[in-house]
């Protein structure tokens, strides 16, 4: 049995990981063409960034919504209270 050395083995670790760049990069790249080839076919409408997005307004809107109930309802407490 031949032990590796830890150069030995950060290199190896190292090439694995750049080959796993390499891959993700090109499966990223056919990803954007066959989505690019769906919405020219008219199958696909709506990406997943544009989904996002909207679901990250409604969650602002949301936000807000709850701020200016809370305050509210504090403003009423207090009236009540003091009254």
């Amino acid at each position: 049995m031949n032990p590796k050395t830890r150069a030995e083995i950060k290199k190896e670790n190292q090439l694995k990981e750049k080959e796993r760049k390499k891959r993700d990069k090109e499966r990223e790249r056919v990803e954007r063409e066959y989505q690019k080839q769906l919405e020219k076919e008219g199958v696909v409408t709506k990406s997943r960034k544009s989904e996002n997005e909207k679901i990250r307004d409604r969650g602002r809107k949301l936000d807000r919504i709850i701020l200016v109930v809370a305050a509210l309802l504090i403003i009423v407490l207090a009236i009540v209270w003091f009254w």
